[in-house]
């Protein structure tokens, strides 16, 4: 019987490794191809970004009277569809007087800032505050030069329940009323404005004793 010849002998000895690479380098590959096409689907399947606009926030919490300023406040860009309604933009930015207060990072609206020439004719001094009027009704008795007086309801401080009211400001001039087109989801939201809202001028220790009433004033029209 023949011996195998060297070039033989080394043919079957390497022979099994490397079908076994091979075998190893094909299901590499057979996997590298199903991570792949798995990314692809992932990619596939995750929703688009949102559209996004840009809004000026504030960078700091800001007082009831506040006159804004282009240091005052950021832009961002947030989803469009989280924005509420009134944006302030700098074109209307400088000057104007925020008629509440407002929190760092929280959106500026033409509910919350007003423009200065509001308060011309005012006492020096004189703030621009928004006052939640209670009842929607009571909008059309109102607008710029009426005379109202705020009232607050007043709360047990253990259970929340409604005690009665107390005025907390006496024959104060509107400035402001909300538009029509714009009465309905005015200021998108804000916790102490609403869509029945309205702009009033008032002395700065009356300012402090409306925003910490925030939610809960009810707006009366004096009488002539």
């Amino acid at each position: 019987m023949p011996l195998p010849t060297p070039r033989a002998t080394a043919r079957t000895a390497v022979g099994p490794w490397s079908r076994r690479r091979r075998r190893l380098a094909r299901r590499w590959l057979a996997a590298g191809l199903v991570a792949a096409a798995g990314g692809a689907a992932v990619a596939t399947l995750a929703p688009a970004a949102p559209a996004t606009s840009p809004a000026l926030v504030a960078v700091r919490d800001l007082p009831v009277g506040a006159v804004l300023g282009p240091g005052d406040v950021r832009e961002v860009q947030r989803p469009g569809e989280t924005l509420p309604d009134g944006l302030l933009d700098r074109t209307r930015l400088t000057g104007a007087v925020l008629a509440g207060p407002v929190r760092r990072g929280e959106v500026l609206t033409d509910a919350r800032a007003a423009d200065a020439s509001v308060l011309t004719g005012q006492p020096a001094g004189t703030l621009a505050v928004t006052v939640d009027v209670g009842d929607p009704a009571v909008l059309a008795g109102l607008g710029p030069g009426v005379h109202v007086d705020v009232l607050a309801r007043t709360e047990d401080p253990l259970t929340g329940a409604a005690t009665g009211a107390e005025r907390i400001a006496t024959d104060v001039v509107v400035l402001r009323v909300p538009p029509a087109r714009t009465a309905t989801g005015l200021l998108g939201g804000t916790p102490g404005s609403s869509a029945t809202s309205v702009l009033v001028a008032v002395e700065p220790a009356t300012a402090t004793r409306v925003t910490a009433a925030a939610g809960r004033t009810v707006v009366a029209v004096r009488g002539a």
